[in-house]
């Protein structure tokens, strides 16, 4: 349920914001009175989203960027907060998936995984937080499953999470002093574009993947919009005393043996 008015002046980032859970993050913000930046690589999808949301008269700007490269993550945080003169809300949900064992992943793949899914937190965390310390802020970043149980061929999708999950924890016992509140969201199986195309690359569908074939679960993937939901009650005065937290979205899938 779309609660307006509850962002009304405060400013939001979202990354990876052209798709998935991301974009349905961003276009929620934007529907509560946000005044929102969505960040990504695909621009001609980006600037589609934009385009309809400031139809709907939505304040909301795509920015092309990858999140991963230094400079441009410090560019296009700077022009943010030049543009904005604030920043309160920031989501990290960029990420990129791969489909190999140890022995055959190749060091590149490694690389530019962990790149894209853990270290473009450390680098929009790191230019961002200078400027919500005024006002305080939240910072929400999107973890998995995997970092708690996973499946085969993933290990640096898994690694990659499970270091999400422990940066996220230890930021939020260096920065809840300057009223900035940290947290983690950690997703079972959504269906998004990159969990679908994994399936695909594997021959497989969504639910033969194993998210939804124990009857003790929902028995369905999540919309992108019910992450959303649990992404914007994190960032929300709502959570005020939630912090540190690996919040759960999985639809029971952890739950049970």
């Amino acid at each position: 349920m779309i609660i307006p008015n509850r962002f009304l002046g405060k400013v939001c980032i979202v990354t990876g914001a052209e798709s998935g859970i991301g974009n349905a993050t961003a276009t929620r913000f934007a529907e509560e009175g946000a005044e929102v930046y969505g960040l990504g690589l695909d621009k001609a999808q980006g600037e589609a989203w934009q385009a309809d949301q400031q139809s709907k008269g939505n304040k909301v700007l795509f920015l092309q960027v990858d999140v991963s490269n230094h400079d441009a993550v410090k560019k296009v945080i700077d022009q943010i907060a030049k543009s904005s003169t604030r920043i309160d809300v920031l989501v990290n949900n960029a990420a990129i998936f791969d489909y190999h064992k140890v022995e055959d992943l190749p060091e590149d793949v490694w690389d530019k995984v962990m790149a894209v899914n853990v270290k473009s937190i450390y680098l929009t965390s790191k230019y961002c937080i200078p400027h919500m310390r005024a006002n305080g802020g939240s910072i929400t970043n999107i973890a998995s499953v995997h970092a708690f149980a996973t499946m085969d061929s993933v290990p640096v999708y898994a690694a990659s999470k499970g270091a999400v999950v422990a940066l996220s924890r230890q930021m939020a016992i260096d920065y809840i002093q300057d009223g900035i509140r940290v947290n983690s969201v950690v997703v079972g199986g959504v269906n998004t574009a990159m969990s679908r195309k994994h399936a695909a690359s594997v021959g497989k569908s969504l639910d033969e993947l194993g998210f939804v074939q124990d009857p003790k679960v929902l028995g369905r993937t999540a919309d992108p919009k019910e992450i959303a939901a649990g992404i914007t009650y994190l960032a929300s005065d709502d959570a005020s005393f939630v912090v540190g937290s690996a919040f759960l979205i999985d639809g029971g899938l952890t739950a049970n043996l």
